[in-house]
C-alpha cells in the first residue's frame, strides 16, 4: 500500500467569506443566427450596464463560430457578464450536443476594453459556475433528454440562472 500524502500547509484566502452575489437572467440575443442567453451578475452595486453588455456581445460575435447551425450546434449558448471585484468578466458559451465551449474575455474595472483571457488563465469563479450548473441542468431536461425533439425553446427561456439575491 503506497504511504499516505502529506497533509497540505494550511493556507489563507484573501478577502471576505463567500457571499452570494445578484445573478439575473436578461432574457435572448440574437445575432447571425445565434440566439444567447444573457446571463448578469454583480459583484457589488448594479449590474452590468448597457455600455458593458454591448461590449459582451461584440466578444461574443468575435467567439461563437460561423455558421450557428451545423452538425450538433443549434446556433444556441449563453453569455455571462460578470461585473467583478477585480475586472469585467464575460463568458461566452455555446453548446454542441453535448458539450459546452467557452472563452472568457475580462476589461479592468471600470472600462469595457474587453480582451481575451490566455488559455493558462482562470476558466471561471464560484459565481460563474453557479449560472453555468443552472444552464447545465437546462440543457440536459430540455435538450440531452429529448434527443428526437429538443425543446430549445424551453432551454432558452429557462431563468433566470439559479441566482442568488444580493444579500
Amino acid at each position: 500500500m503506497p504511504p499516505a500524502p502529506p497533509v497540505p500547509e494550511p493556507f489563507a484566502l484573501p478577502g471576505e467569506p463567500y457571499r452570494p452575489r445578484r445573478t439575473e437572467w436578461l432574457g435572448v440575443t440574437e445575432h447571425a443566427g445565434w440566439r444567447l442567453k444573457l446571463i448578469a451578475i454583480t459583484a457589488v452595486g448594479a449590474l452590468p450596464d448597457d455600455a458593458e453588455i454591448k461590449a459582451a456581445l461584440g466578444a461574443a460575435e468575435r467567439e461563437v463560430p460561423q455558421p450557428a447551425r451545423a452538425g450538433a450546434r443549434p446556433g444556441v449558448g449563453f453569455l455571462i457578464v460578470h461585473r467583478g471585484a477585480e475586472a469585467l468578466w464575460v463568458l461566452v458559451c455555446w453548446w454542441e450536443g453535448d458539450i459546452l465551449y467557452e472563452r472568457l474575455w475580462r476589461a479592468d474595472p471600470g472600462t469595457t476594453e474587453l480582451r481575451p483571457v490566455p488559455p493558462e488563465g482562470p476558466t471561471a469563479c464560484v459565481w460563474e459556475l453557479q449560472a453555468i450548473d443552472h444552464e447545465r441542468r437546462a440543457w440536459i431536461r430540455y435538450v440531452l433528454e429529448h434527443p428526437a425533439a429538443p425543446d430549445l425553446a424551453g432551454y432558452l427561456t429557462s431563468g433566470p440562472a439559479g441566482g442568488e439575491p444580493a444579500p
